[in-house]
């Protein structure tokens, strides 16, 4: 149903956390040294000393300096040498660019990497399109063939970091990870583009229990794309694995995506947690176009829980609509749901925004009208991708006073020749804004204006 992201969680023990202050990126894996002889407790897929910073030598990678330094800011978070998080090549050497596509053999890497960087609907990199003088400096190169530089840039450029997730301040009380029949319980992971799992269990809370922090845990990087924690009332299989059946009243509690990081609750406020007469439902998204044939994962959350909870509770506001139907063969239909909060007690602090459509959604954005007289923009992601669905942190929290509106429009491009409307299925849509915000067990609903 909903492809989001941000923390998730699955029940079989085991973590490289070390306690309070550690850096926690996990590989699933308890073993007091890894595989690569630098005796981590975290197995990155290297042989003892070998370097893995995904980056290429400026002096011998073949690229121009300006390429080079591009790829490893905007695209090496995933297409580092090994490619991670679901990318099918990496882009670190100039030789990169002229190899068959892994998805296309009678094409380059080079002839797709000229269209994709300027594919609005299906972006690269996934969070929008290059800027112009990026882009005027990639497609440059490419028309000239691509051609081979003797450029020394002084060592490699660092590229943006997609794993590490930083330090968590506390010990974590549960664990949760994908699960299988695969080596080591791990869920060997199908050679496919994208598949969507969904791991389940049963809460261990009791009621009122809070979060007050929490950390990936990451496993096999080649293949996992994000994950989502949720949180339903309707009963799963405890420690159940499958294809994903999102039940309907399921409530997106935390996630990761590619350069996410930790969450740290502010002083004072603790995340909503599933009771104790409810599920959890771990969705990862899965993709294993690059071929890896012993793909076997176990990522997943660690939480920090108490049982105790803190003065405010921040959960999630649902902002959207569901009046959803979509024309054949239409481009920029917008959809649009308007929230208005004269009944709110309260001012509300909303900490994130969490936008959520499918696969024919193009754009997004939530809009506040304020009582006095004004706009400002929530949220804004004027290209979405279904595959790259992100959390969108508001710091400090953006305080939304009783008397305000807030308007989310969705924008969709329905290039079949059938309606779109509502429904749980990539091929239906949905237009959500999973807001977390605080104090949210003060509002008459936790949904808002959808209807």
């Amino acid at each position: 149903m909903r492809s989001c992201i941000l923390v998730v969680i699955a029940s079989v023990a085991c973590s490289s956390y070390e306690g309070p202050g550690t850096p926690y990126l996990g590989s699933g894996l308890d073993d007091a040294a890894d595989d690569d002889g630098d005796a981590t407790g975290l197995d990155d897929g290297t042989e003892s000393g070998a370097a893995d910073d995904g980056t290429g030598d400026g002096a011998a990678s073949g690229l121009p300096c300006e390429i080079d330094e591009l790829l490893a800011t905007r695209c090496r978070q995933c297409h580092a040498d090994p490619a991670k998080f679901g990318a099918p090549m990496p882009l670190v050497q100039r030789d990169d660019f002229m190899v068959p596509a892994t998805t296309d053999p009678t094409r380059t890497v080079g002839d797709l990497v000229g269209e994709r960087v300027h594919d609005a609907a299906r972006p690269m990199p996934p969070t929008g399109l290059l800027a112009a003088d990026e882009l005027a400096a990639i497609d440059a190169w490419l028309a000239e063939g691509a051609p081979a530089s003797a450029d020394d840039c002084g060592g490699s450029v660092d590229p943006t970091d997609g794993g590490d997730p930083g330090e968590l301040p506390c010990e974590p009380t549960d664990v949760f990870l994908a699960h299988g029949d695969g080596p080591d319980g791990g869920f060997a992971v199908p050679v496919v583009d994208d598949v969507y799992m969904c791991f389940t269990f049963r809460s261990p809370w009791a009621a009122g229990t809070q979060a007050i922090a929490g950390g990936p845990i990451i496993d096999d990087e080649r293949v996992l794309h994000h994950w989502i924690l949720y949180r339903t009332a309707e009963p799963q299989e405890d420690g159940g694995y499958g294809p994903c059946n999102m039940p309907f009243d399921s409530t997106f509690v935390t996630g990761w995506a590619p350069g996410g990081d930790n969450f740290v609750m502010p002083e004072g406020v603790g995340l909503e947690l599933a009771g104790p007469d409810e599920w959890l439902i771990l969705q990862v998204h899965y993709n294993n176009v690059a071929g890896h044939s012993d793909a076997v994962d176990k990522s997943g959350v660690a939480i920090c829980a108490v049982d105790e909870p803190r003065p405010q509770t921040a959960g999630i506001l649902w902002l959207g609509s569901v009046l959803i139907g979509v024309p054949p063969s239409t481009t920029g239909f917008e959809v649009t749901g308007t929230c208005t909060t004269d009944d709110w007690p309260e001012p509300l602090h909303i900490m994130a925004s969490s936008p959520h459509m499918h696969e024919t959604g193009s754009g997004f954005r939530t809009q506040i009208h304020r009582a006095g007289g004004g706009t400002e923009m929530l949220v804004d992601v004027p290209h979405f991708s279904f595959a790259d669905q992100q959390d969108y942190p508001h710091d400090p929290p953006v305080v939304i006073q009783p008397g305000d509106t807030l308007t989310t429009t969705c924008v969709f491009d329905n290039e079949s020749p059938d309606w779109v409307l509502f429904g749980e299925g990539t091929s239906d849509e949905m237009c959500f804004n999973f807001a977390t915000a605080y104090p949210i067990d003060r509002l008459p609903e936790r949904t808002c204006g959808i209807l």
